[in-house]
């Protein structure tokens, strides 16, 4: 597989918008704000969920971007810690990557199990969960420049 000379950042710098409410997202005062940056979020799996709730949730997808993949998140997350704050993965954590806000919001799901990320998710309403902590996907040019 041919790879991008892009590596794969999780930071937890707060994306344009997100930290705010958007009370009418049909305005055109705020259509502007609406985030345009690929987000992630990471959850901690606290267990069965006490409450009965109904609704549909969207199934992940397998690719975002010709970077943002399954496949590829998969490598980098088990090769080297993509996170810029210290955290160690506990089993059932869940990390999500959301594509910017659009009508329909597409995602990658992915879950630690036995020591290892892998493409998966907790199914909706079934499971309680906490937020760890929430940011913005970049993507670095891991090439340098070299002038001749």
């Amino acid at each position: 597989m041919c790879q991008s000379g892009k590596e794969i950042k999780l930071c937890t710098c707060v994306p344009n918008g997100m930290d705010t409410i958007i009370h009418h997202k049909n305005s055109r005062k705020n259509r502007q704000k609406r985030r345009v940056d690929f987000t992630w979020t990471l959850e901690k799996c606290l267990g069965w969920s006490k409450t009965t709730m109904d609704g549909m949730g969207y199934m992940p997808e397998k690719a975002l971007t010709e970077d943002l993949t399954n496949e590829r998140m998969l490598v980098d997350l088990n090769s080297k810690n993509c996170f810029d704050f210290d955290y160690e993965p506990n089993e059932k954590d869940n990390l999500q990557i959301f594509t910017p806000e659009s009508s329909i919001r597409r995602h990658l799901s992915f879950i630690f199990r036995n020591g290892e990320w892998v493409a998966g998710s907790h199914m909706p309403f079934m499971y309680e969960m906490e937020k760890i902590n929430f940011g913005k996907v970049t993507l670095e040019d891991k090439t340098e420049n070299k002038n001749d």
